[in-house]
């Protein structure tokens, strides 16, 4: 048995995920104009991540009892995990440059959205909205329960949609389990003042 070196195995194990990337690209893309209703709500996801999700904290922020300062501080500490996740995945994706799948001629797939053929790798989309999750750690359980569902949407719609290689989903949803994991373990003493000064520039709280 001929031993690889470890060239030739890390260059087998890609060519081997490419395979699967393009595979469940090319399934995906056989389901386009199937279902147009399904189309819609991926491309709504995949385009309105952000907006959905800055609504679902304004939401939660107003609706909580303002005497709830452990919910306003996991409301703040989720806010920053995910904007740190993104300036994470877009570092990588300085390092790590690839092309998205409906801009690779080797793809047939339409993208459902509008899209510049940006870098791909790794998706800032999932890292930002499972970063959102994991720094909430379960409170407020009203808004853990928005988004949950959301974030799964978010991310499958992103490979629906053409925008993605699912491990673009994946290695951003890596990342934004750690940063969110990193946000709550490391109890960081400047939640809590922000929290408070946010609630005070808030007036509709008093």
């Amino acid at each position: 048995m001929t031993l690889r070196s470890p060239k030739d195995i890390i260059v087998a194990t890609c060519g081997a995920v490419g395979r699967l990337d393009r595979t469940v690209v090319g399934a995906v893309s056989a389901l386009h104009t199937r279902w147009p209703l399904m189309d819609r709500f991926a491309a709504l996801l995949a385009d309105n991540a952000p907006e959905l999700y800055a609504l679902g904290f304004i939401a939660a922020w107003y609706g909580l009892d303002p005497d709830d300062e452990a919910g306003r501080e996991s409301i703040v500490r989720s806010v920053l995990a995910g904007a740190s996740a993104v300036a994470c995945a877009r570092a990588i994706a300085q390092i790590a440059p690839r092309t998205r799948p409906f801009a690779t001629s080797s793809v047939a797939i339409d993208r459902l959205v509008n899209h510049r053929p940006s870098d791909s790798f790794p998706s800032t989309h999932a890292a930002g909205s499972v970063a959102f999750v994991a720094g909430l750690g379960g409170q407020p359980t009203a808004l853990v329960a928005l988004f949950e569902p959301l974030t799964v949407g978010v991310v499958a719609s992103r490979i629906y949609s053409g925008v993605h290689w699912p491990t673009d989903v994946v290695m951003g949803s890596v990342v934004g389990l750690s940063v969110g994991a990193y946000t709550r373990r490391a109890g960081l003493p400047s939640l809590r003042l922000l929290s408070v000064l946010i609630t005070r520039l808030t007036p509709l709280l008093d």
